[in-house]
């Protein structure tokens, strides 16, 4: 360090300093809220980033172009003075920085998108003044972090600026310091949580045997000062990045939401008004909760890993609580009650679809390797109809034991739940868990995202602990094994293109099997920009099938339209929402094209 003038010493102590209040922040706020900073959980978050790096997600890489190049300016910030010798160091830094720069660029542009779409959306939504300013001033920071640490980078090439490097480096600290010590906690606390996880309120088994006092339970929430720490955590750490916005099917398709505009709102009445006892429904209109399609795009985009399902469903609980439901809501709650299922159809007419198929129950053939549970649209639809109709034919061409509960299925629950009705949901989970267990059931096929999600990952939480398979999972292993075999002269010469489930690739990561279903059974298929993990949804999801929101335009027919431009003449689903979701829309646009589940274009072709 000889040889270094007292100015260039100011600036580097004044570097130093920055970095140390960005740890010191992260470290108290941790300590603070019982968080694990240490070194497993960085390591875990690397490797998920790695993870989320392989995906090619465009908005991530930016994201992490921003954090890379904050990372090698503040490591030569601190080794500079040290560097005399070691140019080998000093060419890698300045190496790294070429694609860096590149991709900060890149990102900075991306930004000044965002703001401008953002501050439309704020408009057409009518946010306040002071929410406009609070959004701009942060958007600001963070285009003002990323200009920063661009010069920082540049500055590497030019040595006798290193004052100028160090002053530029102590600023955008500051300004991470204030502004991105909570994300990044948040980022290292939840960046491994599961989609699929859902906090319950209560079990009510506990609240039957007298374990729980039902007055002490809290279902939904109606202050801010009521969110638990860790989900204050999350909406606190909102730093209006966008990529939920970006990805929402309903701002989209003009609904009245943004999940940005909604967690923050929740985020600034603790700041403002009477603070943390502030009224949250106050600042959150109802046609705002209900526009939400649960798809989880905005939860999975986000880099800091804020949750913004936790918020939805915790106020549509409290909205049910207060019992601010229309008719449709309500009509297809009191449906769940009295029939079992949401349509109100009589539970005994559930396996009318199988009549003279040769379709086994439990109760004829309790020893059946699997269960098929049929769910209630492919239950009671009459097109839906044909995707257990086609499953079964494929079983029963591999030789597969399975057998359904029939007119002793009910709803699994997830309309219930994911509206808000977590009593009704619970009721439904333990009805169909005592009745799955006194057939000894150990693995059931769902053709159902929504189901398979449940009974997968919801009902374990209760004592329903099952191997749960999606249709397309077991359909291309039999396929894959020989079992079940598709001749070349039966592959159908049609161009298919497949649209995701939600719930089955975003929430459980099954995308590459309907692939291998239709590369073996098309000899054509296409695919869309937004697929697998990134796919848009159909517009069901969160009970959304079951009653309208205002919107100006479709959600289905965006994704229609994303599927014609592939110039696909048929949509493949692996999902009956999804099915009577985009059957709808191709017929209201006049496109043309046809829609089936990826069962039914195996099931031909055998």
């Amino acid at each position: 360090m000889a040889g270094l003038d007292v100015g260039y010493l100011a600036a580097y102590a004044l570097s130093l300093a920055s970095v140390a209040a960005f740890a010191l922040a992260g470290a108290s706020l941790a300590h603070r809220l019982s968080i694990s900073l240490g070194p497993g959980r960085v390591a875990g978050l690397g490797r998920d980033e790695m993870r989320r790096l392989r995906t090619g997600d465009p908005v991530f890489l930016m994201h992490l172009s921003i954090a890379l190049g904050v990372g090698v300016t503040i490591a030569d910030a601190i080794i500079a003075p040290f560097m005399g010798g070691a140019l080998l160091l000093l060419d890698i830094f300045r190496a790294a920085s070429v694609p860096l720069v590149a991709g900060l660029v890149v990102a900075f542009g991306w930004r000044v998108q965002r703001y401008s779409q953002s501050m439309r959306i704020g408009r057409g939504l009518g946010v306040t003044e002071g929410f406009a300013s609070a959004s701009a001033t942060l958007q600001l920071v963070l285009m003002g972090a990323i200009a920063l640490t661009t010069s920082e980078l540049v500055l590497l090439w030019f040595p006798a600026l290193g004052w100028a490097d160090l002053l530029l480096g102590a600023l955008r600290n500051t300004l991470i310091t204030i502004y991105y010590a909570r994300p990044s906690v948040n980022l290292i606390a939840k960046f491994d949580r599961p989609l699929h996880s859902i906090r319950a309120p209560f079990n009510l088994a506990d609240v039957m045997a007298g374990k729980t006092d039902p007055e002490a339970i809290r279902v939904g929430v109606s202050k801010v000062s009521e969110f638990p720490a860790d989900q204050s955590l999350s909406f606190d750490s909102c730093v209006e990045i966008g990529a939920c916005e970006a990805s929402c099917p309903a701002t989209a398709a003009g609904r009245p939401l943004s999940p940005r505009i909604l967690v923050r709102k929740v985020s600034l009445l603790s700041r403002t008004g009477t603070g943390r006892e502030s009224e949250v429904l106050s600042s959150v209109s109802e046609d705002e909760l209900w526009s939400c399609t649960s798809c989880g795009a905005c939860v999975a985009s986000c880099p800091v890993s804020v949750k913004h399902l936790d918020l939805v469903y915790d106020l549509r609980r409290e909205l049910v609580s207060k019992g601010r439901l229309d008719k449709e809501k309500s009509g297809m709650l009191a449906n769940l009650a009295q029939s079992q299922n949401p349509y109100g159809f009589k539970n005994s007419t559930r396996a009318a679809w199988a009549e003279g198929l040769g379709i086994d129950t439990l109760s004829s053939n309790p020893k059946a390797e699997y269960l098929y549970w049929v769910g209630c649209v492919s239950s009671f639809d009459q097109r839906a109809q044909r995707i257990a109709k086609a499953l079964s034919k494929i079983l029963k061409g591999a030789g597969v034991s399975f057998a359904i509960l029939g007119a002793e299925e009910m709803c699994v629950g997830d309309p219930a739940r994911r509206l808000g009705e977590e009593g009704r949901y619970q009721e439904l989970v333990f009805q169909n868990i005592e009745k799955l267990k006194s057939y000894g059931v150990k693995k059931i096929i769902a053709t159902c995202p929504h189901c398979f999600n449940a009974l997968k990952n919801e009902y374990p939480q209760f004592g329903g602990e099952f191997e749960v398979v999606y249709h397309t999972q077991l359909i291309s292993d039999l396929i894959r094994e020989g079992r079940l075999s598709i001749p070349p002269e039966k592959v159908q010469k049609i161009s298919v293109t497949l649209h995701d489930a939600c719930y089955a690739s975003r929430y459980n990561s099954v995308f590459d099997q309907p692939r291998a279903m239709l590369k073996a059974s098309v000899d054509d298929l296409r695919e869309m920009g937004r697929r697998k993990e990134k796919t848009f949804c159909c517009g069901a999801g969160g009970s959304n099938y079951w009653f309208k929101v205002p919107q100006q335009e479709s959600i289905a027919g965006i994704r229609t339209q994303e599927a014609a431009g592939t110039g696909a003449k048929t949509i493949a689903t692996e999902c009956p929402f999804c099915l009577s979701m985009l059957d709808d829309a191709t017929k209201v646009s006049n496109s043309g094209m046809d829609v089936r589940d990826v069962a039914e274009i195996v099931a031909e072709c055998i």
